[in-house]
This record gives structure tokens, C-alpha cells and sequence, in this order.
């Protein structure tokens, strides 16, 4: 009995010592496809895990392979090597053999991961643990590469429009896609998408930016509210303004010679402050600039201007352009104005008398400046004579024309080339004190005197008989 114990102690022994076997194992290297370690999300990434075996014999046996992303397990599985009824061959002494497996990495977020692949025996001991991992980095990349179409530089207070585009380089169409869009951080908007198969689609959405400055447009791409991809732009917002001549005070009738002087009321409707440069022009030519200090969003402020400036008589156009000196102009088509007006004569009263042989032109000022006339005198449709004359701000002045003709005259004031006012007189008679003839008449009358008083005089100092 005892030698049967003893047997029986001795086989178990020989069992425990076969359970217990060893064998050295190691990863020598792994390798990741695609080749640059870049997986789209949700794609598998394959991983190809060469074994060593490190021992003087072939190696046949169960091995377990493990996957750790971040730390975190993901998979676990069961290779057996060296079995031949499903065509696995030994690891031969020395000899490598490869395991291929894939990683899912649906769960996975966007960004560089770290993977840890381990193998464990299943039936023996490795004296040797240090060389049973191996780590490696990977990129989850998204499955979608959208990116934002805008312009680079758009205006404050006035909408733009922004696209996202998003392509799908795969055979599959792309649905229930989700494109929400951000701006500094915010959400304002959600919209859904369909990309058919190998073809792009564009989301469209438009923003009002009120602040200027930098924003930051981020896109992000989802399904099933998974991040699938994400694109981002940055866009720059200038300073805005709406300038409009609110009101203009000018006289529709300026007098030939008076300064062209009014009043504009401007103001800014937008959403920045600027200065502002005001050009004056008459009959399409510049004839003054004006700068006017910043004028705050919704404030106005009144100009005035005085123009020296020489027009003919007749209709003229006056047109006002405002340009914003610090912001751009919302709405530039308000900046302009256009205002008709007439340059006239300076009115003149005119009267006239005949004495004897001398008219006496009255002339009066109805206006409120200084003003240059010439006086035209016509008989008969000739020129007689043409004189000038200066009249004060509402003053009259008489101007007396001697030694004329018998005859009916005109009389024609002119006031910067055009006739302002003209009125008719007759001389009746009488002698033109410049004549020669008038001694004829005036010697005999003047003797026949002289003789009459001389012999009045003697016939008093006669005595009576």
C-alpha cells in the first residue's frame, strides 16, 4: 500500500511540475496601419503584434493578447500558435510569428491616444514579464474633414454669411449629420445634413457680429451626438458707421456775388464712433473740404458752411459727400446729397426825370450786400453812354446825365452781365449848354438890356424946358 501511495504522490509531483512549465516569450515590435498611426474615428486600426520566442525549442501554446487605450482596457482574446488544424505554425527557436487584430475606436475621442498591448500565458510561466508589453502612440483623427468658408475681414452690425463645408471620401453617404456652429465659445446655431457618397456638401449660416475685434468660428461636426469633426476660423471685424445727412438749410435763390453759406445736420445711425470728411461740390467740381470730430453712434452735429465761391447766373447743383474717416460706412449710399439752386441778379429799383436837358437815374439796392452795377443810357437803340456804379447793402444813389438831345431814351441797369432792371424818359427841349449857337440868342438879348437901362438913366438927369 505504501508503494502504491508513493507512486501516486510521485505522479502528481510529475504533473505539477509539467503544469508549472515555462517559457519565454516577448513582443519585439508593433506596428499600426494606417502607417502614420492617423485612424478616422469609428474607422478600426489595425495592429500587428510581432512574438519572439525567446527558448532553444518550438514554441506551441495558448497566448492572451490585451489592448489598453489610456490605461483603459478595451479588448482582451485568446491566440492559439502551433496549431495546425487551423493552420498555425510554431514559433520556430528564436523565431517570430505575428498576430493581427483590430482596434475599435468608435468610443474614441479626437486627439493622440496611447496603446499598450500585453501578452500573458495561458498553461505556462514567463520568467520574463518585462518584455510581454509594448506601447505605442495613435491619432484619432475625425471621420470627416470639414472646413469653414468666410471672409477674412467683415463689417460690425452687418451680416455675413459663413459655410461649412463637409466632404465624405467615402463609399457610404453620410446622414443624420448635425453641423453646430460657435462663435467665441457660443452656439449660435444647429443644422442638420445629408453628404451623399464621394461628394461635398455645404451647411450655410449667417451671423451679425456687434462687436469689433476677433471671433473665433468653430464648427463641429456630430451623429448620435459623437464628435465626428470639428473645423475652425478666424475672422477679423472692422469698425462700422452709418452716416446721412439728416437736414440741409440753403436758400433755393442766392444773389450773383453773395457767398454760398447754409447749415448740414448730420448724424450716425451705426455702431461706431468716426470722424468724418465733408466735400462740397458745384456742378460736379470740389470746391471745399470740411472735417468734422468723431461723431458717436446715434449722435448728430450741425455744420455750417460759408462758400466764396464765382457762378454764373442761372441753376447750379450742389451735392455733399460724407466719408467716414475711422470706421467703414454701413449703408454708403445716404452719404451723398444733392440740392438745385439759382444764382439771380441783386435787385435794383430804378426811377428816372428829365430836367431841361439833364436825366437823373435813381438808383436803390434791395439787397443786403454790396453790389456793382453799370447803367446803360440808349437812344434810338444806339449806346449813348455806359457808366458804373456801387450801391451799398440797401442804399439808393442818384446819378444825374447832363446836356442830352431831345429825344426818348432808355435806361438799363445791368448787374453781372444780365439786365436787372431798364425804364424809359424823353428830354423835351431846350439848349445843350455845350452848343456854340446858344451865344446868338443870348448876346443881342443881353445888348438890347444894356442899351434900354443907359438911356432910361440920361433922360432923368435931363432938366424940364
Amino acid at each position: 500500500m505504501r508503494l502504491r501511495y508513493a507512486i501516486i504522490l510521485l505522479l502528481i509531483l510529475i504533473a505539477q511540475a509539467s503544469a508549472e512549465q515555462t517559457w519565454d516569450l516577448s513582443i519585439l515590435r508593433v506596428n499600426l496601419y494606417p502607417p502614420d498611426a492617423e485612424v478616422q474615428q469609428g474607422q478600426p486600426l489595425m495592429v500587428t503584434i510581432y512574438v519572439g520566442n525567446n527558448e532553444g525549442s518550438q514554441f506551441s501554446g495558448a497566448v492572451s493578447v490585451s489592448l489598453y487605450v489610456d490605461g483603459f482596457l478595451k479588448s482582451r482574446e485568446d491566440w492559439y500558435i502551433g496549431n495546425l488544424s487551423i493552420g498555425s505554425i510554431p514559433i520556430p527557436p528564436g523565431g517570430y510569428r505575428t498576430i493581427v487584430t483590430n482596434l475599435e475606436t468608435s468610443t474614441l475621442t479626437i486627439g493622440v491616444h496611447e496603446l499598450r498591448v500585453e501578452i500573458s500565458p495561458k498553461g505556462y510561466t514567463d520568467p520574463n514579464k518585462n518584455d510581454n508589453s509594448y506601447s505605442i502612440n495613435f491619432v484619432i483623427v475625425p471621420l470627416v474633414n470639414p472646413f469653414i468658408e468666410a471672409d477674412s475681414e467683415v463689417l460690425q452690425g452687418k451680416e455675413f454669411d459663413v459655410k461649412v463645408q463637409i466632404p465624405n471620401p467615402r463609399s457610404e453617404p453620410l446622414e443624420g449629420i448635425k453641423v453646430r456652429l460657435f462663435v467665441n465659445g457660443s452656439e449660435v446655431g444647429t443644422k442638420e445634413s445629408y453628404v451623399p457618397p464621394r461628394m461635398i456638401s455645404a451647411v450655410k449660416f449667417s451671423y451679425k457680429p456687434l462687436n469689433v475685434g476677433t471671433i473665433l468660428l468653430d464648427a463641429l461636426i456630430t451623429r448620435d451626438d459623437r464628435p465626428m469633426g470639428r473645423a475652425s476660423l478666424s475672422v477679423t471685424v472692422k469698425p462700422s458707421c452709418d452716416l446721412l445727412i439728416e437736414r440741409v438749410q440753403l436758400s433755393e435763390r442766392i444773389f450773383a456775388g453773395e457767398p454760398i453759406s447754409g447749415k448740414l445736420m448730420l448724424k450716425n445711425m451705426g455702431l461706431s464712433a468716426s470722424r468724418v470728411n465733408v466735400t462740397f461740390f458745384i456742378d460736379g467740381e470740389a470746391v471745399e473740404s470740411k472735417s468734422i470730430d468723431f461723431i458717436d453712434p446715434g449722435e448728430g452735429k450741425e455744420l455750417e458752411f460759408n462758400l466764396d465761391v464765382a457762378l454764373g447766373m442761372g441753376s447750379h447743383t450742389m451735392t455733399f459727400k460724407l466719408i467716414p474717416l475711422d470706421a467703414d460706412d454701413l449703408n454708403p449710399s445716404d452719404n451723398e446729397y444733392s440740392f438745385n439752386f439759382r444764382i439771380i441778379p441783386v435787385p435794383i429799383s430804378l426811377s428816372a426825370r428829365s430836367s431841361g436837358s439833364d436825366i437823373y437815374v435813381n438808383l436803390t439796392n434791395l439787397a443786403d450786400l454790396l453790389t456793382n452795377v453799370e447803367v446803360s443810357l440808349l437812344r434810338n437803340g444806339s449806346e449813348v453812354t455806359r457808366f458804373n456804379a456801387t450801391l451799398e447793402a440797401g442804399s439808393s444813389k442818384l446819378i444825374p446825365i447832363r446836356g442830352l438831345d431831345p429825344g426818348n431814351y432808355t435806361i438799363a441797369v445791368y448787374s453781372h452781365g444780365s439786365i436787372v432792371s431798364s425804364t424809359e424818359v424823353s428830354v423835351e427841349g431846350g439848349i445843350r449848354p455845350e452848343s456854340p449857337f446858344w451865344l446868338l440868342a443870348v448876346v443881342p438879348i443881353a445888348a438890347a438890356l444894356v442899351y434900354y437901362m443907359l438911356t432910361r438913366r440920361k433922360r432923368r438927369a435931363w432938366p424940364s424946358s
